[in-house]
């Protein structure tokens, strides 16, 4: 029987967002830049989605469609971040008419990353400089002497995407006897990846469905094993466009 098909884009977040981990992102409004970006929609053309999800939570979808109607319009100019840049310009080429947001941010009771490094800082030094060290060197993670489209293609590795599956797995180590410090949060990221499997395929459901995800890169390992484990899809690899 035929299957939908769903290929997952693992971004870096143009827009800045201070973690643990900090990526090195150039200025992204340089036509050089932004000429990087059109060839990155030029390859996912390729594809030939029929949907497009995106890192968006999904109480903000109307809001998110909002947005990409004005953009079609010529009412907004695009933001400087992944869902503008590289969705929308898709979408726009696809001659979409809407949009989809699958992502879930709620808080279940846990703590969040930051406490959870805060009290590895404290409580676990070693643990937290061996994480540091180890997962989160600028030197994979920066646009400086690469582009765009290699900066994609190497997060979107196996090497990669397996390095960043396994610092989480580490972060399940941060904790002393009964305090399971990281497992409070690691707990929480397999629901948010969960539930954007669930999203996804509440969308992806008609045999000639073809949806892209863009989402963060760390988001590609569980979200790609949930698809692939429901045995409800087709999996295509998006490191075979981006070449």
């Amino acid at each position: 029987m035929r299957k939908p098909k769903v290929m997952v884009l693992g971004t870096f977040h143009m827009k800045y967002t201070p973690d643990l981990c900090r990526l090195n992102v150039a200025d992204l409004v340089t036509e050089e830049r932004q000429e990087e970006v059109r060839q990155v929609v030029d390859r996912l053309v390729r594809f030939q989605p029929t949907k497009l999800a995106f890192e968006v939570v999904k109480e903000e979808n109307d809001h998110l469609n909002h947005e990409y109607h004005n953009y079609l319009n010529g009412n907004v100019e695009l933001k400087i971040d992944e869902v503008h840049q590289i969705g929308f310009r898709l979408a726009e080429r696809l001659d979409h008419s809407n949009v989809y947001a699958v992502d879930w941010m709620e808080s279940v009771g846990n703590r969040g990353i930051s406490e959870v490094y805060e009290w590895a800082m404290e409580e676990q030094p070693e643990l937290y400089e061996y994480i540091n060290k180890t997962y989160c060197s600028q030197s994979h993670k920066s646009l400086q002497n690469k582009t765009i489209m290699e900066l994609l293609q190497e997060l979107n590795s196996t090497e990669e995407v397996s390095k960043n599956h396994e610092m989480y797995m580490n972060v399940a180590r941060i904790g002393k006897d009964e305090q399971y410090v990281g497992i409070d949060w690691v707990r929480w990221w397999y629901q948010r990846n969960l539930i954007i499997f669930s999203n996804l395929a509440s969308i992806t459901h008609e045999p000639s469905d073809r949806t892209l995800l863009i989402i963060g890169s760390a988001h590609v390992h569980l979200v790609s094993q949930f698809l692939e484990e429901s045995g409800l899809f087709e999996i295509e690899r998006v490191g075979d466009y981006l070449v």
